[in-house]
């Protein structure tokens, strides 16, 4: 009995000291070493996976995972409102004259940051819960181009949408 007792003391302490040592070094996995990024800012290096898109997107200042951004409203243009909530984009169809500049105004009625990303056309604008954004687009060509959210996971959850341009 005292012999198992001084070896899980042992164990214990060989634990303590390893956890303590990792703290002072860091550790060697390469999504766990802080460090200063141009991609990424100040804190965490690179993250596997989804979790990598989603602090890209989460610390992208407005911008979906392509870094694409919309250009500041212009005004007097007409806007075209669509709502944001989990997980769905209403109206799902919008319609804009080609040609003609509007002005896309996203309002996320949900509790999770969305964004509306047209990949074709290069624009995106994200905004976060209970926010309200907006954003220039002038489509030159006739068409029906996809949108979405590029949350990861909220596009496979239903956030699609079309904009059709006449």
């Amino acid at each position: 009995m005292a012999r198992s007792r001084r070896l899980g003391i042992v164990l214990i302490a060989v634990g303590v000291m390893g956890l303590l040592a990792l703290s002072l070094v860091g550790s060697a996995a390469p999504w766990a070493v802080p460090r200063r990024s141009v991609a990424y800012g100040p804190g965490w290096g690179p993250m596997p996976g989804w979790m990598g898109g989603m602090h890209r997107w989460m610390h992208g200042t407005g911008r979906g995972w392509a870094g694409w951004s919309a250009p500041s409203p212009s005004p007097g243009a007409r806007e075209v409102r669509v709502v944001a909530d989990e997980f769905s984009f209403s109206p799902a169809r919008i319609e804009v004259p080609v040609g003609e500049t509007v002005n896309v105004v996203l309002v996320n009625e949900g509790q999770l940051p969305h964004d509306l990303t047209i990949p074709s056309l290069g624009f995106s604008i994200s905004a976060a819960p209970g926010a309200t954004v907006s954003g220039a687009l002038t489509v030159e060509r006739p068409g029906t181009y996809p949108f979405v959210c590029t949350v990861p996971g909220h596009r496979a959850a239903g956030m699609i949408g079309t904009l059709v341009a006449t």
